[in-house]
Formats: structure tokens, C-alpha cells, sequence
């Protein structure tokens, strides 16, 4: 099934941020989601204090103007000169203990190294997250008692005309600092429908035609990566507004595994690949050098551990801009294998030395088969999407019980299924993360509220398997 349907649809309810989901776009039958003034070492005006930050900023802080937007003036006084940053990667050496980075705190080295002790031997379990409510979390707490050790967030919201009114840089800040969980960010980068049309504000990130019923952009990429035009004014703005995100993010001492411009490999975001001329012009890899010079080498945020997800060689980047690859698996049918064949197609794409994520899928590995294969396929992670959805678009939980526990989606996996991966020693859950530095371990918030109802309705679980 093509499923360049819908995955993201923005609702607010109050407070509540709904996300949506279904699978992204589709290549095959396992439905892959497969100049410049200033120079890069010029770095940002010096600042004293970030503003919204919650403690002082390692990193160059971005200008803000006093109603808490990016100050364009100050923004557009730095360009990416490209020449001169494939110049500096190419002259670069990265050891191998340390992330493409050269700005790496301390909190940010401990979870690069941890991962990479773990690759090879062990998967780590991760799960997108569905709105603040956490109910795909909540489906895994019933069943297991325990969690997914990293959430996935996304900053789809920052540039929506609606702004992010569950603030999920805070929620990823508590899971973390609160929790001890791993942070995850993907951004379904909300662009103007029309640029030309100021008096709309309308924002999407599919192309027109790419999912049915859903806005779309004619977002000119090309332009995106040139100076002087609107879209190029737009995406600096984006990108240094994402980037004070991140540094609060940073300021709070939370590592970020950072996942921009993915899944370039079709043309349903407006950022693939869609042509041969934007092929020739490279501009896919001239928006990735932007948002990663920007935040590297002008902001100079330290809490980066970037994941590429291009799951193309049309879309293939400088080795020493990425930590990690990784490819979207959204098979037509159940199918719980290791994807032996999808692991093979990133790592021909991927840079020798760098670990790979299956960083999002519809179905969950079978851990047996995971600890089986672990000599051929080393996933760091995979990711499940969120269950915003209903039916086919639901792929961790469907129905809720009468107090409002969420069950497990039987089309997707039985409950036994979920337990046996979580309690395998493959898998590494959340209960057996180690201790993060400067973090707690409390259940999420969410969690804790509803301990109540799972205690109530394992009561009723158990009272009907003794009748």
C-alpha cells in the first residue's frame, strides 16, 4: 500500500498537541520512507543570556528580538559559504569516541560513548511520541511495566501558524532530566503554503499531491539555499529559531539525538529530492550544510548528536556532519524481521565507522530475531511511530479500556509479543538505562497520573481471567 498518506495532523484542544500518524512515502514494497560575506569560523555576536533559557547557555545564544522571535537583522548577517565548510570537513579528523561535533559537552559525550559501547550487542527501544497526553508510553506501562528508552519528539509545531502550545521542548527536558530518558527530535519543518501570499498564513511541509486531504507548499528549495530571496529569509529564520530550542534543551543539560530534513529519498516533503536540476544543484545537501554550519560553527550548540536520514546516495552528505544513518521501514504487511535487506541499502549509503538506526518503523522487531542477526545487522535503535491514528495508523495501541487504559493494537503485535521484546535482554528498556549525569528517575508525569487506572483495571484483568 502506497503510504504517502497521512502521518501529521496538527489539532489543539486547549493545551493538548495531537499528532497523527501513518506511514511517510513509499519506494518500494517494504514502503522505505526511503555565496557568502562571513565565513564558517565567524561565530555568533557575543550575548551574556539566552532569552526563555532555564540556566546559562553553553553555547553562542540567538538573537531574539523582546517579543521572543529571531532577530533577522542579527540572522541574516551570517552565510554559509560552502566552499569554505567542505574545505574545513574535508580537513577534519574525528576520533573515534568522540560525535562529528567539536563543541560536545560533557553530558553529550557520556550518551555518545554509552552508545557506542551498546552498538552491536544490544538495541535500544524508542518510541515517537503522540501528543502530551503519552498514551503509546502509557500502552507500554500497562503491559510491561516499563518504558521505551528514548522519545521521540518533533518540532513540528514551532512554525506552524498555531505555535507549539504543548511545549515539547519542555516535555523533553523533564523526560530527561526528570526521568533519565534519551531525547530524540525529528522537525516536520512547517513552511508557508504560498510565500507570496503574506496575508496567508497557512503552513505545511508535504508537496501538492503527496497526501490526500492534507495542506501542501510550494516551498522552492532552490531558493531556500539563496541568499536574498523570501525563502531563504524564511528558512534562517526557522533554523535559528530551532536552534534556541535546542539550547534550551542545551541550558537544562539534555542530549539531543537531532534528526532534520528526513527522509529525503522521495519528493513528499519539500525538502527531497525532486528533480534532476535539484539534484545537480545539491540542494538537499546545501539546506543540510546551512542548518548544520549554523548550529555548529555560528551557535556553536554543544548537546548535538546528528542523525542523518537522507536514505538516498542522491542525498548523501560529508561524512563528519553525522553520528549516526538512519532509514524509515513502513512495510505494506506484518512483518517483525530485522530488515536485513533495508540495513544493507543504508549501509552501502553510510559512512564506514558510523552507527545505524532503523529511526522510524510500523512494526517492532522480534527481539529473538534481533539477537539472532546481531553479526549482520546492528541496529542502535529503532523507533516505532506514534498512534495518533486509527486503524492502520495506529501502531502501537487502538482501543482504550472504559477507565481510558490504551490497548495494544492487535494488527500490529499481541500483547505477549510487546512483553517478550521488552523483557529480553537484547532490548534495552528504559528501567535499565544508566544513570544519566544530572538526572533523576521518576516515571513521566503522565504515568504517574493514570497509576490509579492501571491498578484498578489489572484488578479487572485478573478478576475476569479467574471467572
Amino acid at each position: 500500500m502506497n503510504k504517502i498518506s497521512t502521518k501529521l495532523t496538527s489539532a489543539f484542544a486547549a493545551l493538548t498537541v495531537l499528532l497523527t500518524a501513518a506511514g511517510c512515502g513509499s519506494t518500494d514494497n517494504t514502503n522505505v520512507q526511503t555565496g557568502a560575506d562571513t565565513t564558517v569560523s565567524e561565530a555568533a555576536p557575543d550575548q551574556t543570556e539566552a532569552s526563555g533559557n532555564n540556566a546559562e547557555t553553553l553555547s553562542n545564544p540567538v538573537a531574539m528580538t523582546a517579543d521572543g522571535d529571531v532577530d533577522m537583522e542579527v540572522a541574516l548577517s551570517y552565510q554559509t559559504d560552502f566552499d569554505a565548510l567542505l574545505k574545513q570537513l574535508d580537513e577534519k579528523t574525528v576520533s573515534e569516541d568522540h560525535p562529528v561535533s567539536d563543541n560536545t559537552n560533557p553530558e553529550t559525550l557520556e550518551l555518545y560513548r554509552w552508545l557506542k559501547s551498546i552498538y552491536g550487542k544490544q538495541v535500544l527501544s524508542a518510541q515517537q511520541l503522540s501528543n502530551d497526553q503519552d498514551k503509546d508510553f502509557l500502552t507500554y506501562y500497562y503491559y510491561t511495566e516499563d518504558l521505551p528508552a528514548m522519545k521521540g519528539f518533533d518540532f513540528i509545531f514551532k512554525t506552524t501558524q498555531f505555535g507549539d502550545g504543548a511545549d515539547w521542548t519542555q516535555m523533553a527536558i523533564d523526560w530527561h532530566t526528570k526521568s533519565n530518558g534519551i531525547v530524540c527530535f525529528c522537525w516536520h519543518w512547517n513552511v508557508p503554503c504560498d510565500i507570496d501570499d503574506p496575508e496567508n498564513n497557512a503552513t505545511a511541509f508535504y508537496t501538492p499531491g503527496a497526501s490526500d486531504g492534507q495542506p501542501s507548499t510550494t516551498f522552492d528549495i532552490a531558493k531556500a539555499v539563496t541568499p536574498g530571496t523570501k525563502e531563504y529569509e524564511r528558512a534562517i529564520h526557522d533554523i535559528d529559531l530551532i536552534a534556541h530550542e535546542l539550547q534550551r534543551l542545551e541550558a537544562a543539560g539534555v542530549p539531543v539525538l537531532w534528526r532534520p530534513l528526513h527522509e529525503a529519498s522521495g519528493a513528499w516533503f519539500w525538502w527531497g529530492i525532486k528533480d534532476k536540476e535539484q539534484l545537480k544543484e545539491q540542494c538537499y545537501q546545501k539546506l543540510w550544510y546551512m542548518i548544520y554550519d549554523r548550529l555548529e560553527n555560528y551557535h556553536k550548540l554543544t548537546n548535538l548528536i546528528w542523525v542523518w536520514n537522507g536514505q538516498t546516495k542522491n542525498a548523501e552528505v560529508h561524512p563528519n556532519t553525522y553520528d549516526i544513518a538512519g532509514i524509515d521501514v513502513y512495510p505494506n504487511s506484518e512483518n517483525h524481521t530485522v530488515l536485513e535487506s533495508d540495513y544493507n541499502k543504508l549501509q552501502k549509503i553510510t559512512a564506514e565507522g558510523k552507527m545505524l538506526a532503523l529511526s522510524e518503523c510500523g512494526y517492532i522487531p522480534d527481539s529473538d530475531e534481533l539477537a539472532a542477526n546481531m553479526d549482520s545487522v546492528k541496529w542502535l535503535y529503532y523507533m516505532p511511530w506514534c498512534s495518533g491514528g486509527r486503524g492502520d495508523g495506529a501502531f502501537i495501541y487502538l482501543d482504550s479500556t472504559l477507565v481510558g487504559i490504551p490497548l495494544v493494537n492487535e494488527k500490529r503485535m499481541t500483547a505477549d509479543f510487546l512483553k517478550k521484546v521488552m523483557a529480553s535482554d537484547t532490548v534495552i528498556t528504559w528501567s535499565e538505562l544508566p544513570d544519566f549525569e544530572g538526572t533523576s528517575r521518576e516515571l513521566p508525569g503522565r504515568i504517574q497520573l493514570a497509576l490509579p487506572d492501571i491498578e484498578f483495571q489489572r484488578e479487572k484483568d485478573a478478576a475476569k481471567a479467574t471467572d
